[in-house]
């Protein structure tokens, strides 16, 4: 029996027909005698009837032929599974006299009684929908989908829909959009599937993973229509992820198989078909200059009565001889046409029926008008066909790239395959018009692909973070390209000609960046530059007398948006300067700052000066991008006028009313047209010279003037330009939303607050500043003084008695390196939690003692141990290293094993080695003694961490890991925004940490100090930087101890709060809670709790620890310590909760 109900096709179906065929064989015979032989022959009948009948104009028809067929009508063919929606896709698509709207009553109405027939497949495994598709009958599609969206309100239409989108077929996986964008369905059915599929319906991938946005962003169909589509794909993607319900991955965020996103799988189509275009064009004049030869050649012979071509040119070598339409055919297979026989008898004939084509031309433009299908343009030469040529017949297309010549298809749609038809004529282009040629046509796709690339990128910039968008764009980012800037902490006293020689002047040198750049954020920076750029300046002053600045004015990040321009930036999303003049500090003068925002396109503009003028912000993009726009004094003229893109704005606000009006006036700031919302921070209560009631009427009045004035300003701009807003921004000229906040709100929270759409992380803070590190620094920062105080009041309330566990004691951390040097620390404060150590460094009779480094490498890896757990213990265990010809140093094989050793003796709890020794050829033993010794610690599940192969891949010879590749963490390294160093392999990595150009010095500067007093003495010369999984290594080994010691503080906090209080606080962790994680299974378990873990691997820790950090931070008072210590507790049972409990 066929599946007539919303059941599982792959379950009961085949049960009910293996049923029914037994009970056949069994000899028992039914009234309908449902066999294969006679169940097919109704089908058959079916289809006679529908082709006998050839139209249903009424409801009558179509129930006289239901009752008829009623035995079957909900069900499917028991001998191919095609049911009666099969039936007339195959009907109509061979039948002549058929036309779709002939059975669209039919066809509505089996979807309204049996709809789950949408969603069966026949023995070729094409639903009916996806039949007509490949049918090419895309009414056929439409009245299917129409029908299931008139009774949307009922679930089971939406579910059987949504099946049949779904479903893949066989041979390639494809679903229904992916064959309308393969078939070159047209663009009105195209988009009724777009927007009636369900979001999983759209993020379906086929065999090679591709989604059907991949085939849709082919840029060998980069239409104006087509782009249309990709804006609709974009619409859908924001609506979902603004759903209440977002899906962790959209369709827009998944890649195929080999890698590509949407956005590199067009680029990708682009660089092939850009390159097969260039082939044909090269041949293309290899072929015409070899005809001019042949011109050449012939002139010496006698001259030809026949009339001259009219093609030379005074340079025959580089000239493109007019053919006839008849001979480009000859030429295209390999044939040379001579240029002299231009008007042949051929020629002559094709000229007596020039007059009678033109007429059928025009006839067939005129039926085509009235035809639903798209009509064709494609290039005159096939061989710059830039559209996949349509297979098996004609079928309705979208328009190919806009080009000067239309043809129609001349093919029936409804004919059949054995039918003959004429052949198509050639038309004949008019008179004195130029044939379209391979140029023409990659012009066209290239200005749309543009479109497409520039929509793609700003919208994922949009609504995605760092991590994602860098992925979506740049894959792997090979070339390091920056999407954003953060001057972070960087010197706030810059000598200029230091910046540009550390970070390059222009696009050839230096850092790289995308054209848009998803932040940029600037400090308060004082530039100094060159004496003679002063000198220079200041002559130019004396020349035209004219001051460049005031008194109180400065014109600092002039310099860097110079410098960004050069770099090629032209679009900014999110800005934020800082700019305030308290205590009498110079500000950046209207001029400067108009100046150094005129060239760029800025979205959501936080420049913090007080009262900023409207025309100032006017300004922003005022020589970017010009539109047509009506003019104050007549409407029905126009102007050339800048098309300003800010969204949103951050304005800091003295108290003035007249301020508060400038910005509303008509002129003001309601001539932005896409302004969405202003953030407007009110002054500090202490410096206001009216009352909160007064400020707040005020605040209302600007409200409600400013969109007053913005309706005034829609009026008239409108309908000039048009609503042309992008998916996301909201109609153009909207109201704009005021929020007003107090000076002391943390702006940097306020300012981006819409970025919370983003997934996973925000963007990453910093050039050499890792979010990840900021956030480990600032909970490690928090965690000394807890730490502290919780031994402390445990002890005490046992009166110094510890654990047997010995949960209040310190984790001994064994650094196997080339020693520490405890006088060249990071933060001297810091050189006591180094032990005394011991080296295995010996030479000449001597030891080298474990307090110095050979090479100062292993001072590094201590460093940024303790930057990540400062409460830890560090036994430094110096290994014999030796200098190489090359200047780097190689570890002696023979005492590795000894240093592993020693590290077991001293029952560390971790033993971090941030190094690899290749070790395939060994016949001294050295070899077989360190396997040992590190099989003992495998066995022992001692927490071991190494680095990665900075260069190559793992393989079992690289030792410390290589056997036990899951036993070990091994570590790659990371930039600042998570994506994976180049050099680190990609097979066998545990986690990739920050290891890029990671900070590991700045003048001495206690690294627990707070940020600002940090930063305000940081120096350019004071700041050095280290790169490699090295780095990684430690920082891992770092957070593994901070892990242990928050399971430790958790389990003393507990006790000590149950037995003061009498009160149960949070749930009690195991009293070897803390052994119990060091396990290396657990430990892995610990470091994804701690965050997201990116594709890369990469674990966004700030997720976990930003929180914990913050109610540290909040929760300092005697009153609040209870609360506080029931927080940290819960944050300690997430982490102890990765044991796996037996």
């Amino acid at each position: 029996m066929a599946p007539d109900s919303d059941q599982d096709d792959q379950g009961g179906f085949d049960e009910d027909i293996e049923f029914d065929l037994a009970r056949f064989d069994d000899g028992t015979d039914g009234d309908t005698k449902w066999n294969e032989e006679n169940n097919q022959q109704r089908f058959e009948a079916a289809g006679k009837n529908i082709r006998r009948r050839k139209r249903f104009t009424n409801e009558d028809a179509v129930d006289e032929f239901l009752h008829e067929y009623r035995d079957i009508a909900g069900k499917a063919s028991l001998k191919d599974g095609s049911n009666l929606f099969h039936v007339l896709v195959e009907t109509v698509k061979h039948t002549d006299d058929i036309e779709p709207e002939h059975v669209e009553l039919l066809v509505r109405r089996l979807v309204k009684d049996y709809p789950d027939l949408l969603k069966y497949p026949n023995k070729d495994g094409h639903n009916p929908v996806f039949m007509a598709i490949r049918a090419t009958k895309p009414q056929l599609v439409e009245y299917m989908i129409s029908a299931c969206a008139k009774d949307k309100g009922k679930p089971i239409f939406a579910e059987c829909l949504n099946d049949a989108l779904s479903r893949k077929a066989p041979g390639g996986g494809h679903t229904c959009l992916h064959a309308a964008f393969k078939e070159r369905l047209n663009p009105g059915t195209t988009r009724m599937l777009i927007e009636s599929a369900s979001d999983e319906a759209l993020a379906v991938q086929d065999d090679l993973g591709k989604t059907p946005l991949h085939y849709a962003v082919s840029f060998g169909q980069c239409t104006d229509v087509r782009a249309d589509l990709i804006d609709l794909f974009i619409q859908r993607d924001f609506k979902a992820i603004e759903s209440k319900s977002r899906p962790q991955k959209t369709f827009l965020d998944l890649s195929d198989k080999g890698g590509s996103s949407i956005y590199q799988e067009h680029q990708n189509t682009r660089i092939t078909v850009t390159r097969t275009i260039a082939e044909k064009q090269r041949k293309a004049n290899e072929s015409n200059n070899q005809n001019q030869i042949n011109v050449v050649t012939s002139s010496d012979k006698p001259a030809s009565r026949e009339p001259k071509s009219q093609t030379g040119t005074r340079d025959s070598r580089h000239a493109v001889s007019a053919k006839p339409a008849g001979d480009r055919d000859a030429e295209r297979y390999g044939g040379v046409v001579d240029a002299r026989k231009g008007l042949d008898e051929r020629e002559e004939l094709r000229q007596k029926k020039k007059a009678e084509e033109a007429k059928e031309r025009a006839t067939a433009g005129r039926d085509a008008s009235q035809n639903r299908s798209t009509k064709i343009h494609e290039l005159d030469n096939k061989a710059a066909q830039l559209t996949v040529p349509a297979a098996n017949g004609a079928r309705q297309q979208e328009p190919a790239p806009n080009t000067p010549i239309k043809r129609s298809n001349t093919a029936r749609l409804n004919s059949r395959p054995d039918q003959k038809e004429e052949p198509p004529v050639r038309p004949v282009p008019a008179p004195r018009k130029s044939t379209p040629n391979l140029a023409v046509a990659l012009a066209t796709c290239t200005k749309n692909s543009d479109k497409i690339l520039l929509s793609l990128k700003l919208h994922y910039m949009r609504t995605r973070n760092a991590e994602m968008v860098i992925s979506f764009l740049y894959g792997t980012n090979m070339d390091d390209i920056q999407i954003s800037f953060d001057y972070d902490r960087l010197p706030r006293n810059m000598l200029w000609d230091v910046f540009v020689k550390q970070f390059g002047a222009d696009t050839k040198s230096g850092l790289k960046f995308d054209r848009v750049l998803q932040y940029a954020t600037f400090p308060r920076v004082e530039v100094r530059p060159k004496d003679r750029v002063v000198e220079r300046e200041r002559q130019a002053e004396i020349k035209s007398g004219i001051r460049q600045l005031g008194p109180l004015g400065r014109k600092d990040m002039k310099y860097f948006f110079d410098w960004l321009y050069e770099k090629g930036v032209r679009h900014i999303i999110k800005l934020s300067v800082e700019d305030t003049g308290d205590l009498g500090e110079k500000v950046h003068s209207d001029q400067a700052i108009q100046e150094s925002l005129e060239r760029f396109i800025v979205e959501h503009l936080d420049w913090r000066k007080a009262d900023l003028d409207p025309e100032t912000i006017l300004h922003v993009s005022s020589r970017v991008i010009e539109k047509e726009a009506p003019t104050l004094e007549d409407p029905k003229n126009t102007e050339l006028v800048p098309d300003r893109q800010l969204k949103q704005l951050c304005l800091r606000w003295s108290g003035s009313n007249a301020v508060l009006r400038a910005w509303s006036e008509p002129d003001g700031l309601p001539m932005l047209p896409k302004l969405r919302r202003i953030y407007l921070f009110q002054p500090p209560s202490n410096k206001t010279y009216d009352n909160l009631q007064w400020i707040n009427k005020k605040v209302n009045e600007f409200r409600t003037r400013l969109n007053v004035s913005r309706k005034m300003v829609q009026a008239r701009e409108i309908p000039a330009s048009g609503n042309q807003g992008v998916p996301g921004d909201g109609v153009i000229f909207d109201d704009v939303e005021v929020i007003a906040t107090d000076s002391g709100t943390d702006e940097s929270k306020v300012a981006f607050r819409d970025s919370s759409r983003s997934t996973a992380s925000a963007p990453v803070q910093g050039i050499n500043s890792h979010r990840w590190l900021i956030a480990a620094e600032r909970f490690a920062s928090e965690m000394i003084p807890f730490w502290q105080n919780t031994v402390k009041d445990f002890l005490e309330s046992r009166q110094n008695r510890g654990t047997p566990e010995r949960v209040e004691d310190d984790v001994v951390l064994a650094l196997i390196d080339d020693g520490v040097d405890t006088f060249d620390m990071f933060d001297k404060t810091l050189s006591n939690q180094v032990l005394e150590g011991k080296s295995f460094d010996f030479h000449d009779g001597k030891v080298r003692p474990p307090f110095s480094s050979a090479k100062g490498h292993g001072t590094v890896m201590a460093n940024m141990i303790l930057r990540i757990c400062p409460m830890a213990k560090i036994y430094p265990i110096r290994l014999k290293t030796y200098d190489n010809a090359d200047g780097n140093s190689s570890i002696d094989v023979n005492y590795a094993a000894k240093a592993v050793q020693a590290a077991l003796d001293k029952k560390a709890t971790i033993i971090s080695m941030s190094w690899t020794l290749p070790m395939k050829d060994d016949k001294s033993g050295s070899k077989d003694r360190l396997h040992t010794v590190l099989q003992k610690a495998v066995d022992s599940k001692v927490l071991m961490f190494c680095s990665a192969p900075d260069k190559g891949k793992f393989t079992a010879f690289d030792y410390p890991s290589g056997p036990w590749r899951d036993s070990f963490f091994r570590i790659g390294a990371a930039h600042a925004d998570g994506t994976v160093f180049n050099w680190t392999p990609e097979d066998g990595i545990a986690y990739v940490l920050p290891g890029v150009d990671v900070i590991k010095d700045q003048g001495g500067s206690s690294s627990f100090e707070p940020p600002l007093a940090r930063e305000a003495r940081t120096r350019v010369g004071d700041v050095k930087y280290q790169t490699g999984s090295s780095v990684s290594t430690a920082l891992a080994a770092g957070l593994a101890a901070m892990i242990i010691y928050s399971i430790k503080a958790s389990i003393m906090a507990v006790k000590t709060a149950n037995q003061n209080k009498g009160t149960i606080v949070g749930i009690a962790i195991p009293d070897n809670g803390a052994n119990l994680i060091a396990d290396p299974d657990a430990m892995r378990r610990a470091f994804a709790n701690l965050g997201t873990v990116t594709p890369n691997k990469f674990i966004q820790v700030w997720e976990e620890l930003d929180k914990v950090t913050e109610m540290l931070e909040a929760s300092r008072s005697p009153e609040t310590k209870l609360k506080r210590t029931e927080r940290f507790v819960k944050f300690g049972l997430k982490l102890s909760n990765s044991v796996k409990q037996e």
